[in-house]
C-alpha cells in the first residue's frame, strides 16, 4: 500500500489512525489550548441531498405556522454551507418556494411572524434573507422576474412598503441581481410604486451597501422614455439632489447618483 500524494510505501498499514479520529484529536487539543487562543476546528457537516431538501419543502408547504418557519431555518443553515448545498438547494426547487412563501404572505407580514425561543421569526423575513443567500443562479433570477406573471416582484415592492429594515435590504439586493440578469422586455412593465419605494430606501439610508444597490437598479430600470418618466413621478430627481448635497465628499455614490440624475433629466 502506498501514500496517495508522497506514493511511499507503507510497510504497516494495520494501525493507521483514520481521518475522523486525527479530527477529534486535533479538536480536544484545540479545547485544552483554547485559553492560549486556539480556536477549535468545526466538524464538517454532511453533505445534503436533493430527497432531503423536497421532503423538507413538502412538510413547510403542508404544515402550520410553526413548521413552516422551523423548515425555513433549517434550510437557512443548509444554505449558509457549502456552494454545492446552494445548487443542490435549487435544483430542488427551494427557490420557486421560497418565492412562493414571500408571495403568499407579503400582504400580511405581521401575521406571518412567530415568537420563536424569543425571538421574533417571520416567514418573510426568513425566505428572503435564504434567497439572498443562495446566490440564486442567473437562470434562476430569471425564472424569479416572471414568477407568477410578475408577483414576486409585487411582493418585493410590498416588503418595501411594510417590511423591517433588514427585509427591505433583502428586496433590494435581490431586484438588483434580477435587474442586471433581466431581458430589456421583463422590465418594460415594472409599476410606478417599484420606483417609489425605491426612491423611499435612498430617503431612509439604511446602509451604504443597500442604497448603492437601490441606485444600481434605478439606473438599470430607468434607461428609456417611460420608465424614465416613472422614475421622474417617483420623486428620484430631488431625493438625489438632497443626498447629493449631503454627501458631498463620497465619490463613487455621488457619480452614480449624477449618473442617474442626468439620466432622468432626458425626459424633460
Amino acid at each position: 500500500m502506498h501514500t496517495p500524494i508522497t506514493k511511499q510505501l507503507l510497510s504497516d498499514y494495520t494501525h493507521l489512525t483514520p481521518n475522523h479520529t486525527l479530527r477529534r484529536l486535533i479538536q480536544a487539543w484545540c479545547t485544552l489550548n483554547a485559553s492560549q487562543g486556539i480556536q477549535r476546528i468545526p466538524t464538517p457537516k454532511p453533505p445534503i441531498n436533493k430527497t432531503q431538501i423536497t421532503k423538507l419543502i413538502k412538510q413547510a408547504s403542508q404544515s402550520n405556522l410553526t413548521i413552516q418557519i422551523k423548515c425555513l431555518i433549517t434550510l437557512r443553515s443548509f444554505a449558509s454551507g457549502s456552494e454545492t448545498n446552494k445548487r443542490f438547494m435549487e435544483d430542488a426547487g427551494v427557490v420557486d418556494f421560497l418565492a412562493s412563501t414571500v408571495v403568499n404572505n407579503s400582504c400580511n407580514i405581521d401575521s406571518a411572524s412567530l415568537l420563536l425561543s424569543e425571538t421574533n421569526v417571520n416567514l418573510v423575513d426568513e425566505a428572503l434573507r435564504i434567497l439572498h443567500n443562495l446566490h440564486v443562479s442567473e437562470a434562476g433570477l430569471k425564472n424569479l422576474l416572471a414568477f407568477k406573471n410578475g408577483q414576486f416582484i409585487e411582493s418585493l415592492t410590498k416588503v418595501l412598503q411594510k417590511g423591517f429594515f433588514e427585509s427591505r435590504a433583502y428586496a433590494v439586493f435581490l431586484l438588483k441581481s434580477m435587474t442586471e440578469v433581466a431581458e430589456p422586455v421583463q422590465l418594460l412593465h415594472q409599476k410606478t410604486d417599484l420606483f417609489v419605494e425605491l426612491v423611499q430606501v435612498l430617503k431612509d439610508q439604511i446602509s451604504q451597501k443597500v442604497s448603492k444597490a437601490a441606485l444600481q437598479t434605478l439606473i438599470i430600470l430607468c434607461p428609456c422614455g417611460r420608465k424614465r418618466i416613472k422614475g421622474v413621478e417617483a420623486g428620484t430627481v430631488l431625493v438625489l439632489i438632497e443626498l447629493l448635497l449631503e454627501n458631498c465628499k463620497d465619490r463613487k455614490p455621488n457619480e452614480m447618483m449624477l449618473l442617474l440624475l442626468e439620466c432622468l433629466c432626458q425626459c424633460a
